[in-house]
């Protein structure tokens, strides 16, 4: 089992690129946060020159559920009902620059977003290239765990010869970065 493990382990550098998925993650998150203000006042203008739209609004409900794919598309609205409106939005207290708000915010969220999938990909092709791999382990620990559990019976021990429990075993040995412990 060590050596299958072990097998595993050399093989998945898969956990630098989730690494670097969280924190494009991250990065997406704080985008949409600075959203919040200028969204907020951009639902203000819009009362106030009377358009009725709840595009700002719904950008904002969209970052709230971690929607960028949704943000996006409603960001594009916004903004083209923002450039049609724009002299009565800014007779009504709208900032000049806006738009380019709009913009720069939509560019910097679809590239970021973009960056995310790239990295969903990577992760989805390596677990498929090492499915093989993945399967042989699981194939040992069931092994393993058959095993166990006739060796043991109707002992205590024999409730630690689970695939759960197992598996278990190789997740902690890969936070730990130690060795597993061969079953008796």
């Amino acid at each position: 089992m060590q050596t299958k493990t072990d097998e595993v382990r050399a093989k998945e550098t898969g956990d630098a690129i989730l690494i670097k998925q969280k924190q494009t993650t991250q990065q997406l998150y704080v985008l949409g946060n600075e959203l919040n203000k200028p969204m907020k006042l951009l639902n203000l203008v819009f009362a106030k020159a009377n358009l009725k739209t709840t595009l700002a609004s719904d950008v904002l409900k969209k970052i709230r559920k971690r929607n960028f794919e949704g943000t996006l598309q409603t960001l594009k609205s916004l903004k083209e009902v923002v450039i049609e409106n724009s002299t009565l939005l800014i007779s009504n207290g709208m900032k000049a620059d806006t738009i380019t708000m709009l913009q720069n915010s939509f560019n910097a969220i679809t590239s970021k977003s973009n960056e995310q999938t790239g990295y969903q990909q990577h992760r989805k092709a390596f677990t498929s290239n090492n499915k093989m791999l993945y399967k042989e382990l699981y194939i040992y620990i069931s092994e393993v765990a058959k095993l166990g559990k006739i060796i043991f019976q109707g002992e205590q021990k024999s409730s630690e010869y689970t695939i759960d429990d197992l598996i278990g075993l190789v997740h902690s040995s890969q936070k730990t970065g130690g060795k597993i412990d061969q079953p008796e």
